[in-house]
């Protein structure tokens, strides 16, 4: 699993870019925590909560993943949390919220709306990814 930026198709790098300035300017400091995940990472993560231990945390099978590498092995999607001091706030609603308004403006689709399906509040992907 990968957290490097360089591992974003260039529409989403540059979005996850501007994601991070806004984020900063608004003093919500984030951290973008996964980028691009193989098959076997994304099955390992879609078998969490079902067939693993732990609870669910995506519904996309390996390959269905915007997380997954593209034909140029790039990522369209990212993971990021709010941060305080560091460490992570993965319960703060309002900080949840606030990052994900902040993403959308960026351009981002942020999956802490999606309705009739799981929500990740901690994922972005690209608007209008063929």
């Amino acid at each position: 699993m990968s957290r490097a930026l360089s591992d974003l198709a260039e529409p989403v790098r540059l979005a996850a870019m501007a994601f991070l300035a806004r984020c900063a300017a608004a003093g919500l400091p984030v951290l973008i925590y996964c980028t691009l995940r193989s098959e076997a990472e994304q099955a390992a993560l879609f078998a969490q909560g079902r067939t693993a231990p732990g609870r669910i945390v995506t519904n996309a099978r390996a390959g269905q993943s915007e997380h997954n590498p593209d034909r140029n092995g790039k990522a369209w999607a990212f993971d990021a949390v709010p941060t305080r001091n560091g460490a992570p706030l993965w319960a703060d609603d309002d900080a949840l919220r606030r990052m994900g308004e902040l993403g959308e403006a960026c351009g981002l689709t942020w999956a802490g709306r999606w309705v009739g399906s799981l929500r990740e509040r901690v994922h972005f992907q690209m608007k209008g990814r063929a």
